[in-house]
């Protein structure tokens, strides 16, 4: 087959290199401009930037599967296979009803109080405290003790916790690192055992690793039970800890934002769908095609690697207005495709909802403005969009 051609403009640019993940935009929009999709020959990928062309895919499972994986190393490649994203129905429809029934409406209700207690006691000990690394402090504990209240799972130390999170997170890394690899299998080596032995009487992950789900329908036999815990504890964390280090850096870069939402809380649940549409926490999600296929007018093979730019479609001038601002009363907000979509739609998405409006209600109740305290450090992840520091001052109320 002949290469498909690069416009010149994009040709020789990775928006995987260190970089360019720093500061992504100028990249974005530059593949934007190039067209629906550009071929990436240096990693034989297809990259898609625009938001009705994500969208399309993201919502055509039976074209565009999941079931060689959704990072960017296929499953046998890196031998990892998380029963929830790296399937496709009907084996997918099968181990999303079996847990479903832990992420509904009454669920979310019951976990609340735990959460915002969790996010009051975190946020009143940083605001004492004055100056905080705000992924320390907060960014990365209220998901951990979110999780825990959830699952039952505590965890060996907050250290632990974070590296396994990131591990987890860095297999769907372009240039994984053997130690990411390593950390990942230790995480499941310990779930699978102290882990365990440690679990409450009655919670979701023993509800799970002894009866399979609300209706059994995860296989008793080989890893899909473990593997389906694993990804339920440890993406939900990574995820989650980078939405909330991006949501106070946003506040700190815009203070008239932050006053809106302290001056109308009812704004909360929208400002976190524009905090997850602005500064999306998943960098991308891939899918391989089973025949060729097209998107908008360029034609791609069959068993291509496409990798659906979420960063990018969210900052699409095509579907959103101004779409590099930040705005909190954002009409179309929750139409962000941050989290996926259907039927592949982010299981943990009602949690990561309800953590992000707690911590927000608890930094409004007490926090009059954010201000930098020293210079942010955005982690090198290809994955994830989010801070390994980030010191800030918070200027009580």
């Amino acid at each position: 087959m002949t290469s498909p051609t690069v416009p010149a403009h994009v040709r020789g640019l990775d928006p995987f290199h260190p970089d360019v993940l720093r500061d992504p935009h100028p990249v974005y929009a530059s593949l934007r401009d190039a067209g629906p999709a550009t071929y990436l020959p240096d990693r034989d990928l297809w990259l898609v930037p625009r938001y009705e062309e994500a969208s399309a895919i993201l919502r055509n499972y039976r074209e565009f599967i999941s079931g060689l994986g959704v990072g960017y190393t296929r499953v046998p490649d890196h031998g990892y296979r998380y029963p929830l994203v790296d399937t496709d129905p009907p084996d997918h429809t099968r181990i999303r009803r079996a847990v479903q029934g832990w992420f509904r409406r009454a669920e979310m209700a019951e976990l609340r109080p735990g959460v915002h207690a969790v996010a009051e006691e975190l946020v009143a000990a940083a605001v004492d405290a004055g100056e905080v690394d705000a992924v320390a402090a907060l960014a990365r504990p209220l998901p951990d003790l979110t999780i825990r209240l959830l699952t039952g799972i505590v965890p060996p130390s907050a250290e632990t916790i974070a590296a396994w999170a990131d591990a987890v997170g860095q297999l769907a890394a372009p240039d994984l690192e053997p130690r990411h690899a390593e950390l990942a299998a230790r995480s499941l080596e310990w779930l699978s055992t102290e882990g365990m032995e440690a679990l409450p009487p009655h919670c979701m992950a023993r509800a799970l690793m002894e009866t399979g789900g609300h209706d059994g329908g995860l296989e008793a036999d080989g890893p899909e039970r473990l593997m389906t815990l694993d990804s339920i504890w440890l993406a939900g964390i990574d995820s989650s800890s980078s939405l909330l280090g991006n949501a106070v850096h946003a506040f700190c870069r815009f203070p008239e934002e932050w006053d809106r939402v302290r001056s109308d809380p009812a704004l909360i649940p929208n400002a976190v769908e524009e905090l997850m549409r602005w500064d999306s926490p998943f960098r991308a999600f891939y899918r391989r095609t089973v025949a060729p296929a097209v998107i908008g007018d360029v034609h791609i093979p069959a068993d291509a690697d496409v990798c659906v730019m979420l960063g990018s479609a969210n900052r699409d001038p095509r579907r959103f207005d101004r779409p590099d601002r930040f705005d909190v009363t954002r009409a179309d907000a929750k139409a962000h495709l941050a989290l996926g979509a259907s039927v592949h739609l982010c299981l943990g998405a009602p949690v990561a909802r309800l953590e992000t409006v707690e911590f927000l209600t608890a930094l409004a109740g007490r926090v009059r403005r954010f201000e930098a305290a020293g210079e942010p450090v955005r982690a090198r992840s290809q994955t994830m969009r989010k801070f390994d520091t980030l010191p800030v001052r918070l200027v009580p109320a």
